[in-house]
């Protein structure tokens, strides 16, 4: 099986490979065209990390061909017992990541690979300018449909209502989670890892 993933951007190979080698029965060989070194190193990384063998050869045009060898592990590893649920917290105080169009891309990027682990934190919590990607459908429902996902799979959302009340949000405005209060927040960032957007 082959697939092309030239000219996308991060994180669409390693989804696009993910799903193929889902659909792939054990023993199999997929190859994965890419053309750019950030997507080769991706690639080889998530390949590697799920056990799979993976080789990569030049192709004209500046493209490679990577290729993942389905069921020949180069490490063998006992599957261990997991939590659903990491003991992590994302706390997420703005809605992008940086600046710009780029960090808007950044934030939906992130929020997007967090769906395609099997262990997800256990809380998303949002505060200042964070809470308009609970709340702003119009401008980020994308976001808050990829919310709506991982509220499916059990992760908790709050957002802050002390937040949401400076800038004039009303409750109802809400479309994904709960609103969420100091006392709720510390606990959670004082009782897990916390991990900061």
């Amino acid at each position: 099986m082959r697939i092309d993933c030239c000219d996308l951007a991060c994180p669409e190979p390693v989804l696009r490979t993910k799903k193929a080698l889902e659909e792939l029965p054990e023993n199999s060989i997929l190859e994965v065209l890419v053309n750019s070194a950030s997507s080769v190193a991706n690639v080889r990384r998530f390949a590697e990390n799920q056990g799979y063998e993976c080789r990569s050869e030049a192709q004209e045009e500046g493209k490679t061909l990577m290729t993942i060898i389905k069921g020949f592990a180069c490490e063998i590893a006992e599957a261990e017992e997991q939590a659903p649920f990491l003991d992590r917290t994302l706390f997420i105080k703005d809605d992008k990541v940086g600046e710009g169009e780029l960090g808007l891309i950044l934030m939906k990027g992130f929020l997007k690979t967090t769906l395609e682990f099997e262990r997800l934190p256990r809380n998303i919590v949002f505060v200042n300018r964070g809470v308009f990607l609970t709340t702003d459908e119009a401008k980020h429902g994308e976001i808050i449909g990829i919310l709506r996902q991982l509220q499916e799979r059990g992760v908790r959302i709050y957002s802050c209502g002390l937040c949401m009340n400076h800038y004039g949000i009303a409750p109802e405005a809400l479309k994904v989670g709960e609103i969420g209060n100091a006392y709720d927040t510390m606990d959670m960032l004082l009782h897990t890892d916390t991990v900061t957007l």
